[in-house]
């Protein structure tokens, strides 16, 4: 089915010859009415769609289509139908859109006729057959009041000889009216045990088909049984949901075992997985009675996740190799002034060599600090961007890298402009580390936010891919825009 939050089409129909073999206008004489703005009513369907009112946007489509005869409200009719989950109305609507326009794009006709095809699967096929006089008469097609498929609006049929029909599984009525006759009335009901044809139309109303007897299920007919193998471990820990589609209707499953065994009737089958921060995975397959078969589904990280766990690595890469540096660098500074002082070199320069190999010592020792606090800093943002937490919390590490990194800066100027000894001091390599920190904060949440903002726009960019059922407003052709 459709279903307008994942996905909303805007279709652009040109105007064509109205449909003569599907859809009846009303019967009753000309009730177009009077001169209205269609574009109104076209807004006020729209609005009832946004709002999931998918019932009340089909019934303004259909009477725009009886007021105007323009074959795009059938087109839209039919949208609004299969979002309410009306896939027997809708069917009818895209086939009398299809068959009304038969220049369309084939685009357009290739998608329609996909949609015609899945809401098929979703339905029973039946034939009506008519006896007697088709014309003048008038037929429709009703759910009563209680029916298991729930409620419906009448279907207006044009009558034929043979009528080839998809409905939803339940009990219907077909009335046939016809002037200086009684009415024709007949009830069934739409089952995979029922009758697939129903005759009406006769002076007296044709006995309904009673269903034939199920077939005993035999021991040489067992149900298949695919082991399916899901994967992988991480999607499994959280539980991975499995829904079937095919001959039966089995309940959805959520599942944490990689190796599970499901018994299946024989017949084709669509397996969908679905796990959080993966994207589904799919599987269409066709088992024989007894049949065992291993079916692999695969559960690929969605893009959030992949850039989450990107973000992670690269910081936390970045993180390392700045750390590893620093202890190098820090090593290095207490390694030379070591070797001044055990000398009784420093605190007071003998030679300005000396003065200057003691100062380059306490520049490394400095240096590597801040780049140890960098290493800290990166590290910090790299744990933040590849947890789930929200843009944010980098924003907040930001702000306090910021913070940091100026006011380390400040101190550790101040620190080397005043009077300044040949000594190691705390206080100079203190300000340093922070300095580093709040570098690496600040460096690393303004790439974690950067990276974030250009995937999602990425992301953006390239749903052209997707179909998305809006509405047709004015001109001709046929217009596809994405939705994921």
């Amino acid at each position: 089915m459709l279903h307008a939050p994942l996905a909303t089409l805007l279709l652009t129909a040109g105007l064509v010859a109205p449909d003569p073999t599907v859809i009846s206008p009303p019967p009753h004489g000309d009730t177009r009415a009077a001169p209205v703005d269609d574009s109104a009513r076209s807004a006020a369907a729209r609005a009832h769609y946004a709002a999931h009112r998918y019932r009340e946007a089909a019934q303004v489509y259909e009477q725009l289509w009886r007021d105007t005869q323009a074959p795009k409200y059938r087109f839209n009719a039919g949208m609004a139908r299969a979002a309410g989950e009306h896939d027997g109305a809708a069917i009818v609507h895209w086939q009398a859109y299809l068959a009304a326009a038969p220049t369309i794009a084939p685009a357009e006709r290739s998608m329609l006729e996909t949609e015609i095809a899945a809401a098929k699967r979703r339905t029973l096929a039946i034939r009506l057959k008519i006896q007697g006089p088709l014309a003048p008469a008038t037929l429709t097609l009703s759910a009563p009041e209680g029916a298991p498929q729930g409620p419906r609006d009448p279907i207006d049929l044009v009558p034929a000889t043979a009528i080839d029909l998809s409905l939803e599984a339940g009990a219907w009525i077909a009335t046939l009216v016809r002037p200086g006759r009684p009415d024709a009335v007949a009830e069934f009901r739409v089952a995979s045990d029922a009758a697939t044809t129903i005759t009406l139309g006769a002076d007296t109303p044709a006995p309904v088909v009673a269903p034939p007897p199920k077939p005993a299920v035999t021991p040489t007919q067992p149900p298949a049984t695919p082991t399916l193998q899901l994967g992988p471990r991480r999607a499994l820990a959280r539980g991975i949901t499995l829904t079937a589609t095919g001959p039966g209707n089995p309940a959805p499953r959520t599942l944490r075992d990689a190796t599970t065994p499901w018994s299946l009737p024989a017949g084709a089958w669509t397996l969908r997985a679905t796990a959080p921060d993966r994207h589904p995975a799919e599987a269409t397959v066709t088992v024989a009675p007894g049949e065992t078969r291993r079916l692999p589904l695969h559960l690929r990280p969605d893009r959030a996740t992949r850039t989450r766990l990107g973000l992670g690595l690269g910081l936390g890469g970045a993180g390392l190799v700045l750390l590893t540096t620093g202890i190098g660098v820090t090593a290095r500074g207490a390694r030379d002034y070591a070797v001044l002082r055990d000398t009784d070199q420093v605190p007071t320069c003998l030679t300005p060599e000396v003065c200057t190999r003691a100062s380059n010592a306490l520049l490394y020792l400095s240096n590597g600090l801040a780049l140890i606090g960098t290493g800290f800093g990166f590290g910090i943002t790299a744990a933040t961007a590849a947890s789930r937490a929200r843009d944010r919390a980098l924003t907040v590490e930001a702000g306090v890298g910021g913070v940091l990194f100026v006011a380390g800066l400040s101190w550790y100027l101040a620190e080397i402009r005043g009077t300044y000894e040949l000594e190691d001091r705390a206080r100079d390599h203190a300000a340093a580390t922070t300095l580093g920190l709040g570098a690496g904060l600040l460096g690393g949440a303004a790439v974690g936010l950067v990276t974030r903002r250009l995937v999602h726009r990425q992301g953006l960019s390239r749903r052209t891919h997707a179909i998305s059922p809006l509405f047709v407003r004015q001109g001709a052709g046929l217009s596809l825009r994405a939705s994921f």
